[in-house]
């Protein structure tokens, strides 16, 4: 019984340790997606506020993350003498619950704005300017959903790790039950 509580903590902590990685690579891959040209010389500000609010979210989700990770040790030493404390284990499940849904907005946010503002360039805002430089713009936020995705998959580390504390607390009431 204690090997399987064991190797759910331990899928926890990786899952946040991966989680740290790939959040870690989203918002770099933000900060290195430049434009060639000078739009904001032309009145249009590329930088949409959705990308400020992914960086934003991934920096939660970094915090988070480094906030769990000693929390994952912890119950990785004590798994194997004592069943942990119910409230070490409610305080990680509502922790990961709160980093995968702000996680999770921070998706929405960003695939939606990119979608959104790449279909106006090309159909409304392309005569604004030449085609080289709208083709840069496209690509600028083409190379933004890769960000994105980084993000994405952080939010799906999250779920694991949520998915991993919500399995022990239940499992840990359930052995209280049974004493």
């Amino acid at each position: 019984m204690a090997s399987s509580r064991t190797v759910w903590i331990a899928a926890g902590l990786v899952a946040r340790l991966l989680m740290l990685a790939v959040l870690a690579m989203a918002v770099q891959s933000k900060f290195s997606n430049k434009v060639h040209y000078d739009f904001k010389g032309a009145g249009y500000n590329n930088d949409l506020h959705s990308y400020t609010y992914a960086v934003v979210v991934a920096a939660v989700g970094m915090a988070g993350s480094v906030l769990q990770i000693p929390v994952g040790i912890y119950l990785l030493c004590k798994s194997k003498r004592t069943t942990p404390s119910t409230l070490v284990l409610d305080a990680s499940t509502y922790a990961d619950i709160v980093v995968t849904v702000v996680l999770a907005s921070g998706v929405g946010a960003g695939f939606g704005a990119t979608g959104d503002v790449v279909e106006y360039i090309k159909h409304a805002g392309g005569s604004r300017w030449q085609d080289d430089a709208t083709q840069d713009l496209i690509n600028y936020y083409h190379k933004g959903n890769i960000a994105i995705v980084f993000l994405l998959i952080g939010m799906v580390l999250s779920l694991c790790a949520t998915v991993a504390s919500v399995r022990l607390r239940v499992r840990a009431s359930n052995d209280l039950d049974d004493a």
